[in-house]
């Protein structure tokens, strides 16, 4: 900052005296005298900006200061005003006089002014000059400036006069032009319209459909788009009017000669419903020129569509579902009788032989070319031929894929005459030869067999399923081996074997000797055939195969106890067998998947294969209806014996016949039950199913008197009687009557109540010994003491009895 300005930044305190403002006032002097003699170097003299001097051309577009060299000018750009003051005027110096600066700032200017004078006498440009050569362009341009000033003036008053004179005159003659086209457009389409009429007269004189078809559509087609105000004259209205009722009259006449020439007649019965077709194409001029017609007037495709459908629906479709017989009665008569059949359904063979006269016959007939490379019966293949091979593949060709290994290894015959019949559909132009061949199922033809094998498996499993239990086998081993693998010392792995030997057992690989139903085994027998036929196959069909195998043991616990639900319930020997089917084919599905994988050796699966998880699920199906036919059996015998005076001991003296008949209906029901088990249950499970039911029996009748407060002698004696009976008769309920000793818990109970019944006080003694006899061993205290107070009276003998049972 500058001595000035931090004068003048100062904050004003008092007035400055004058040597103060002369001080001041010397300074600025300086300071733009200075600053004067820095913009010399630039400014000339006489006050104009210096340019150089073209002699070749007086008029300059710009004015451009020469540039100084900067060697000449170092010394004004280092000239510093600011030092040059500080040298004059001391800082430190408080007392000086305006008298005394003058003659050094006086000096210093003229320093300068000697120094701007020596640098514009060194300068090449010529100031005069270019002040000369600027005044002359001033003054030219100003001329211009008129000249262009006197050209509006004309234009204004003259030119644009014309022009709107002209501009009038194009708009009259742009006015006229468009009367003249309105009126040239309606002329052009009066003579059209006249034209399309006069071509119609001709094509009707010469009896050609085709000529005067076209007369008559191009005269439509050009009334949908007439020229500006031709629709608004009457004869506008009259010739469309005239042209759509002649259309219409074509029309009918076409489809006249159609009907001639197409015809086709339904007649439906009950039994039989018999189809004609007619067809009087042939490759005559009239024929031609009929169809031409139709097709220039858009009409062929949708008769030629019409006939296609009626041939799709009421003869192709029936000739592949139904029993048909095609007979060409002669070459324009073709007759189709289609026999009404339940469930019936035509070999491919019978199919394609019928389809083949049918074709045959509509190439002969259709087969007119009436126009380049189209044909009738090309254009009904275009409408129809895809749907047709669609259905003949679904509903015919499909059937034909075998269900088994064997057939599909000759499957090639077949596929051949399917290929002899696709060449002759394509020769015929009922195919195009660019067409997908029906013969592009045989591409998945994997899938189509798998699922066929799975399909065919599937419904003669069912089937199986769904015949008689009652037809039986006998099937399994007596006895369980016993005998270990002979495993040799040295054998690799011979401990393992060892140990596997003594923890499996035996009864894993052997089924016990009973009676199954013949419809198992037959399951069985498809499920290996199944297997067999798997690993002789792909991939593919090997996994569609397995799936389809557990589906088939799934499928029995939907089915066989659903369809056999009434005898399941109702008789004893269904459930029988139908308890060991279950348990058979458990029995093979444990190894079932390990004899799938020894089959399948050597190939990558990439799913796995077992049977284990399905063996748990069949026996529990078995389990559950023999357990609800138990649970049957129980409730008959124990509603025998509660429909009887048994069950009211408690205030009877005696018993009437009754009871007697409810104990021997309840033997005569669990012999019944033996003769229909036994040897179609394993032994063992006779045993034990006989066992439980006799025991629960004996449970009741000894339940029956160990309740009762008071027993009379004569309700005793007959008590033992009938229990006697029971005693008799029970053990011949099994097959060796010691067997009751064994599996029976209430065998001996029962023996020893009659024993207390028929026995005294003292007997009863000795049986109780001291709580070490049969009656402690069989009998609860509470039940042996509730017993002997019914049977005795209140005496010393009976108290003292009493005390000891405790």
């Amino acid at each position: 900052m500058t001595e000035k300005e931090d004068v003048t930044n100062q904050p004003e305190k008092e007035p400055l005296d004058d040597e103060a403002l002369e001080k001041l006032a010397v300074e600025e002097l300086m300071r733009e005298a200075v600053q004067g003699a820095a913009r010399a170097e630039i400014v000339g003299p006489s006050g104009w900006i210096k340019a150089p001097q073209n002699k070749t051309n007086k008029r300059f577009l710009s004015l451009q200061l020469k540039k100084i060299d900067p060697k000449e000018n170092i010394k004004m750009e280092e000239y510093n005003v600011d030092n040059v003051l500080k040298n004059i005027f001391d800082v430190n110096e408080t007392n000086w006089k305006p008298s005394e600066k003058i003659p050094l700032i006086s000096k210093e200017i003229e320093q300068l002014k000697n120094d701007l004078k020596s640098f514009l006498i060194s300068t090449e440009h010529d100031v005069t000059s270019i002040l000369e050569e600027s005044a002359a362009l001033c003054s030219e341009t100003q001329t211009l400036a008129e000249d262009m000033e006197v050209c509006k003036v004309e234009i204004e008053q003259e030119t644009m006069a014309e022009i709107l004179k002209s501009l009038a005159n194009r708009d009259q003659l742009q006015n006229e032009l468009t009367s003249i086209n309105f009126a040239l457009n309606i002329v052009r389409d009066v003579l059209l319209c006249g034209q399309f009429v006069k071509e119609f007269d001709d094509g009707r004189e010469a009896q050609s459909f085709t000529r005067a078809v076209e007369a008559v559509y191009d005269l439509l087609q050009h009334a949908e788009s007439p020229a500006e105000g031709f629709q608004n004259l009457e004869v506008y209205s009259n010739t469309r009017h005239t042209a759509q009722l002649i259309w219409e009259n074509l029309l009918t006449d076409l489809y006249t000669e159609w009907g001639r020439m197409v015809t086709w007649n339904i007649k439906a019965g009950t039994r039989k419903t018999v189809v004609t077709i007619n067809l009087s194409f042939d490759e005559s001029l009239i024929v031609v020129d009929i169809l031409n017609a139709l097709d220039r007037s858009k009409k062929l495709t949708e008769r030629v569509a019409e006939f296609a459908q009626f041939l799709l629906k009421e003869v192709l479709m029936p000739i592949i579902h139904s029993d048909v017989t095609v007979y060409d009665e002669t070459d324009e008569l073709m007759t189709v009788t289609i026999m009404h059949k339940q469930n019936f359904k035509p070999r491919y063979d019978a199919v394609i032989a019928n389809l083949r006269i049918l074709f045959n016959y509509l190439n002969n007939k259709l087969n007119v070319d009436f126009k380049r490379d189209t044909t009738i019966m090309r254009m009904v293949g275009i409408e129809i031929s895809s749907e047709f091979r669609d259905i003949l593949i679904k509903d015919c060709l499909i059937d034909t894929i075998p269900n088994n290994i064997n057939d599909l290894q000759i499957y090639g015959r077949i596929t051949s005459e399917i290929q002899e019949f696709q060449n002759f559909l394509v020769l015929v132009k009922f195919f195009t030869e660019d067409c997908l061949s029906i013969l592009h199922y045989l591409n998945n033809i994997d899938v189509l067999f798998a699922n066929k094998s799975s399909q065919h498996f599937l419904e003669t499993a069912r089937a199986i399923m769904l015949k008689d239990l009652s037809a039986s086998m006998s099937i399994g081993v007596e006895h369980v081996p016993n005998d270990g693998l002979e495993i040799k010392p040295e054998e690799e792995g011979a401990e393992a074997l060892n140990i596997l030997d003594k923890t499996i057992p035996k009864s894993l690989y052997f089924f016990p000797r009973c009676m199954i139903s013949k419809t198992a085994q037959e399951l069985l027998d498809v499920a290996y055939v199944m297997m067999e036929q798997a690993v002789q196959c792909s991939d593919v069909v090997c996994k569609k195969l397995y799936n389809t195998t557990r589906l088939v043991f799934e499928l029995y616990d939907a089915v066989v106890p659903y369809h056999h639900e009434n005898y399941l319930q109702t008789i004893p020997q269904y459930v029988a067998l139908f308890h060991n089917n279950c348990m058979y084919l458990a029995h093979n599905l444990q190894l079932f998947g390990d004899k799938w994988l020894v089959l399948m050796e050597g190939r990558e699966l990439d799913y796995p294969i077992g049977f284990v998880d399905l063996v748990q699920k069949i026996r529990d199906l078995g389990y559950k209806h023999l357990t609800i036919h138990m649970q049957q059996q129980r409730k008959q015998i124990l509603d025998n014996i509660r429909s009887s005076d048994l069950n009211c001991i408690v205030v009877k003296d005696v018993l009437s016949d009754n009871a007697e008949a409810a104990v021997r209906q309840c033997l005569r029901q669990l012999h019944l039950l033996k003769n229909v088990w036994i040897g179609v249950f394993p032994n063992n499970v006779f045993t034990r199913l006989m066992a439980t039911l006799v025991n629960m029996f004996l449970d009741e009748l000894i339940h029956r008197v160990c309740t009762v407060e008071d027993i009379s002698m004569e309700m005793a004696t007959q008590l033992t009687e009938m229990y006697t009976i029971v005693v008799q008769k029970a053990p011949h309920l099994f097959q060796n009557p010691t067997d009751i000793e064994q599996h029976v818990q209430s065998w001996i109970k029962l023996q020893e109540l009659i024993f207390v019944l028929g026995g005294s006080l003292k007997d009863i003694e000795n049986h109780w010994k001291d709580g070490t006899g049969p009656l402690a061993v069989h009998f609860r205290n509470e039940e042996l003491r509730s017993l002997i107070k019914a049977l005795f009276q209140n005496t010393q003998m009976r108290a003292n009895l009493l005390s000891k049972i405790k």
